[in-house]
């Protein structure tokens, strides 16, 4: 729809000032678009743009022409095609609802938030999206409020306001055949239903988090750019803002489970003595010191954090909006992709409203990132293995979340960790290549310096003699 002041003419220019000039607020040319092939639908390249308004009349005329161009283009019809064509109808509060319309044998192992069943499923999108319901030969899939609308968006989906017939599945049995199946139905007047707009769309699935079969503007546009990027997103156990955050299950992942010999002969040979400090004289005692680890040690008097897998004192659950809401895999791992075993995610998101909420406490932050697994960074990845990799694994973290601050539409994304600079011990290093026999090190090995040679000196040679 067009602004209320789009019509209002271009008064004469003005100088603006360098340091307030940023490009993002030029009026874009949408006249690129009036080249719109009218059979693909697809949108050429991007013109050229005036950057400074100066009041003409040309110029007003070229504005009007962009204008109209870029409405034209938003009024493009679009249509199903029938190798991607996918029909689903909407159970929902706002209509016939599931329990309406479906048994219950038919929607087992479904969230209260599955509201639209699809009657078929073509297409590559499926596979990270929807849930089939168990105890059926021949299941349809359903989909949450946020993945049909975002296939309402793309054009992959054709949503229709159901009928009592108009969902198939509820005939299907397997000791059916399709025919008898046929023959129900064409002795039934099967309600077809009637197609549901992109406007209905929007007002019957967006609302809060907390209804049945609702999702907030916040949350629905995170997750339509992330799946946009090409991520695989799903819902995460604290989806729900009315129910009280869970508590964390504090378990080492498995490349960090130790042997059994070190279990049992761990303690006997771990350098645990805490250092001791006079109340008076230097800090490092006067002594013969064979490595600057102990010297280190004795001058490390602030004290740091230290990550632990398990807490001792645990933050409260995590509340509403400080909470993982999303899990996310990345694109490279779609191919092996399984939505029955999906496996560690990549990331976890939680979706904040900078409008609605106020910067985080410490408490905040605590009790977010102690709701994430222990995950420090793995030294025997390559990124991570090494003294040169020390950013890396500062910035991993033992523990991360990924914050998604959304203004007025334009969503931020910060990284929140669980960082421990102490654990990084740089003086470890300055112990490396003091031993001889590390070869050509410097210290080590034969050299130039301690073999015999040929030089100028004095020795036994002939001359002249006196008489």
């Amino acid at each position: 729809m067009a602004d209320v002041d789009e019509d209002a003419a271009l008064t004469a220019g003005y100088n603006q000032p360098a340091e307030d000039h940023d490009p993002d607020d030029e009026t874009q040319d949408f006249r690129f678009l009036s080249f719109l092939n009218t059979k693909s639908g697809q949108l050429p390249k991007r013109g050229e743009k005036d950057f400074e308004p100066h009041g003409t009349k040309h110029q007003d005329s070229i504005l009007e022409a962009s204008r109209q161009a870029m409405h034209d283009a938003l009024a493009y019809t679009r249509i199903h095609t029938d190798k991607n064509y996918n029909r689903g109808f909407y159970y929902g509060e706002e209509g016939l609802s599931r329990d309406e319309a479906i048994t219950k044998d038919w929607a087992q192992d479904l969230d209260d938030d599955h509201c639209v069943v699809l009657e078929t499923t073509k297409g590559p999108m499926f596979k990270g999206m929807g849930k089939w319901p168990k105890g059926k030969a021949r299941p349809s899939l359903w989909l949450l409020p946020e993945e049909a609308l975002f296939l309402v968006e793309r054009g992959n989906l054709d949503l229709w306001w159901p009928g009592r017939s108009s969902f198939r599945g509820v005939y299907e049995d397997p000791s059916e055949d399709e025919e008898e199946v046929n023959k129900i139905l064409e002795e039934e007047e099967r309600d077809e239903g009637i197609p549901m707009s992109l406007q209905a769309a929007y007002s019957i699935f967006l609302g809060n988090d907390s209804e049945r079969g609702k999702v907030s503007l916040e949350r629905y546009t995170v997750y339509a750019h992330l799946r946009r990027m090409g991520y695989i997103v799903l819902r995460a156990p604290e989806w729900d803002p009315s129910k009280p955050g869970e508590t964390p299950n504090f378990e080492n992942i498995p490349w960090q489970e130790s042997s059994i010999f070190n279990r049992l002969f761990g303690k006997f040979f771990a350098d645990n003595k805490e250092v001791e400090h006079s109340a008076y004289g230097p800090l490092v005692k006067p002594g013969m010191y064979r490595s600057y680890n102990s010297i280190y040690k004795q001058i490390a008097i602030i004290p740091r954090h230290k990550p632990s897998p398990e807490p001792s004192n645990p933050a409260p659950p995590p509340e509403d909006p400080y909470r993982v809401v999303f899990h996310l895999w990345k694109p490279s791992r779609i191919p092996t992709f399984a939505k029955s075993n999906p496996g560690i995610p990549d990331f976890r998101v939680a979706v904040v409203d900078a409008r609605s909420s106020s910067v985080p406490s410490l408490t905040d932050v605590v009790s977010l990132l102690e709701s994430t697994p222990w995950d420090p960074p793995n030294p025997t990845l390559p990124g991570f293995k090494g003294p040169a990799n020390i950013y890396p694994r500062v910035k991993h973290g033992w523990r991360n979340v990924v914050l998604a601050v959304i203004d007025q539409g334009v969503i931020s994304y910060l990284r929140l960790g669980e960082v421990a600079f102490g654990e990084e011990k740089l003086y470890e290093r300055f112990d490396q290549g003091t031993s001889p026999w590390r070869g050509k090190n410097p210290g080590g090995g034969r050299g130039r310096g301690g073999a015999r040679g040929r030089g100028r000196g004095r020795g036994r040679g002939r001359g002249r003699g006196g008489k």
